[in-house]
């Protein structure tokens, strides 16, 4: 189902302290540079209309949340969302998450990182333009300090199977554990889980650990086999 067009922002809310562009922040840079409190930053690759990146950051003010989306107009919405909300621990980024995973954030500078619905690209052609491929992941490790926590949610098992092997080959995260959806059955992490639950589809959830080992350069990346199976709530190898 394409995107909606996302609704502008109100002319009179000052989105200064919530919306960067990242073509104008120098690169590498510490992600809680961007933050008033010098607190663990974590991401969110592709934060859409910004509902998880405005509950996070307003049910945990210890904690500081950064997104980054490549539509300009979804970022703005996002970033208008935590504006509306009076938070200060909140930031939208507009720009390529690629690049910013790639060149723009160092070594272990991220507590956290969450991947929610990406697009799957479904057409064989479109396949390399799925963020969670190996380069991503691999710099995913690299950027994710020892013992933080890197999540993983799609309503496509096949993409969502793929990830998870991909994830397991980098051996810098341990063994993928089942995330719950939530303890109440309207407690939503983003639009996209709103939509899938009520419409009774699954959705495929992990977790994983950030281990002790250094990332590895230009590791081999194994085919994916295909006696690899998840179920919607377990992760399993055979």
């Amino acid at each position: 189902m394409p995107r909606r067009h996302p609704k502008k922002p109100p002319k009179d809310l000052d989105l200064s302290h919530h919306f960067r562009l990242l073509t104008e922040i120098e690169t590498p840079f510490d992600p809680t540079a961007l933050f008033s409190q010098q607190n663990p930053t974590e991401l969110e690759i592709g934060t859409g209309k910004g509902m998880f990146l405005t509950s996070a950051s307003s049910s945990t003010p210890e904690r500081n949340f950064l997104g980054i989306e490549v539509s300009a107009g979804y970022a703005r919405m996002a970033a208008s969302r935590l504006a509306a909300s009076s938070v200060t621990n909140g930031v939208v980024i507009h720009g390529d998450a690629m690049h910013l995973v790639r060149h723009g954030l160092p070594n272990a500078s991220l507590s956290g990182l969450h991947v929610y619905f990406p697009d799957p690209w479904w057409k064989a052609r479109h396949r390399k333009r799925r963020i969670l491929n190996p380069e991503f992941l691999q710099h995913a490790g690299r950027i994710l300090q020892t013992g933080s926590q890197f999540h993983i949610w799609t309503d496509v098992e096949e993409y969502f199977n793929e990830a998870v092997l991909v994830v397991n080959n980098t051996l810098l995260f341990g063994k993928a554990s089942n995330e719950s959806a939530g303890d109440l059955e309207n407690k939503y992490r983003t639009h996209f889980e709103r939509r899938s639950r009520l419409a009774g589809d699954p959705v495929w959830r992990a977790v994983f650990t950030r281990n002790e080992k250094p990332p590895q350069q230009n590791r081999l990346i194994a085919k994916l086999p295909h006696h690899f199976i998840a179920s919607p709530h377990t992760t399993k190898v055979l």
